[in-house]
């Protein structure tokens, strides 16, 4: 089990202070890769507005924390659109080639009768992440099987051999609160899983299972639990590990387990409040952390997480400097 320590100097970005005109309102959710001798870093930030940019910032392996934006926009609100008016979230980079980029992202649409507006898209680049273009086809996930006929969300994506596999958060029905439940979302509140897909090209989508890979464990689990939702996935040798963010009346962290990558177990449960805890009181997380992004470098496990309100109090930073030889 992953014992994770907190920096003390959290939050290590907060709202405003790398693209001031674009996440000055929120910046959370991010996604963070090795590149160039360093770490790469995307996210969502919201303006004062409420629309939603995917941004991005660079820092050495040597000082992590020491991000530096880097250009402005990546792509933002799509404004002519019903499915992306208010712009992407949730960003997560794949690198193909060199030069070949993939950019996959949760879009926020219009609402209708009060459900999540949400689905996946995809943008691209061929110059390395200078310039980027909305990919045609969207949703990039189809809204084809029972568990994702609502909608989808983030994704994460593990390229292995000659596939890429992806999981991504699935909403497949909305249903009535259960007599006595306190939930989040009021009196109808959605059912989010796991759902999971390959590819041969990163951009065409199969499903090979007819279910959820995880589902949310309902009154199996105390608070009662009905999401489950943006998953971060490591697979070191023979085991993938995966960070999920479970929602009752509060988003915790908590990981599950696999041998192939599709059929999974549950960890060990840490307290109520998940495995990466909360904040003091008072603190940017005394009510929750969420949206893990998990690297594995230099002989440390690297964890940042998001903060109160979905990153409008901005992002933390975790390590684990024994979990390669205890994991």
């Amino acid at each position: 089990m992953t014992y994770w320590t907190i920096d003390d100097l959290n939050p290590v970005v907060s709202p405003g202070s790398l693209h001031p005109a674009f996440d000055k309102g929120r910046a959370g959710a991010s996604h963070v890769i090795e590149l160039d001798g360093g770490y790469r870093m995307v996210y969502w930030g919201s303006d004062q507005d409420d629309q939603n940019y995917i941004l991005q910032a660079q820092s050495s392996a040597s000082n992590p924390n020491d991000w530096q934006p880097l250009g402005k926009v990546m792509i933002g609100p799509q404004t002519d659109t019903s499915h992306n008016c208010s712009g992407p979230s949730f960003p997560f980079l794949l690198p193909i080639t060199d030069t070949h980029w993939l950019l996959y992202y949760c879009a926020w649409g219009r609402s209708v009768d009060g459900k999540l507006p949400n689905t996946t898209g995809l943008a691209i680049s061929k110059d390395r992440g200078a310039t980027w273009r909305y990919h045609a086809q969207h949703p990039i996930i189809p809204l084809d099987r029972p568990y994702d006929a609502e909608g989808t969300g983030s994704v994460w994506v593990l390229r292995e051999h000659d596939r890429f596999r992806m999981y991504y958060t699935s909403i497949g029905r909305y249903f009535a609160r259960p007599e006595g439940v306190a939930t989040g979302h009021g009196n109808t509140i959605p059912e989010v899983g796991i759902g999971y897909a390959e590819s041969e090209d990163g951009i065409h989508w199969e499903k090979p299972v007819d279910q959820l890979v995880i589902a949310p464990r309902g009154f199996g689990i105390t608070p009662y639990e009905y999401i489950c939702s943006k998953p971060c996935v490591i697979h070191d040798g023979s085991r993938y590990t995966m960070w999920v963010n479970t929602f009752g009346t509060a988003y915790r962290v908590h990981r599950l387990t696999s041998t192939d990558g599709l059929h999974w177990e549950w960890g060990e449960r840490v307290g109520p409040d998940g495995e990466l805890d909360v904040g003091a009181a008072c603190s940017f997380d005394d009510e929750q952390r969420s949206y893990p992004t998990i690297l594995s470098a230099n002989g440390k496990r690297h964890c940042w997480f998001t903060g109160n309100g979905f990153g409008e109090t901005g992002m933390g930073y975790a390590v684990d400097s024994e979990c390669i030889n205890k994991d």
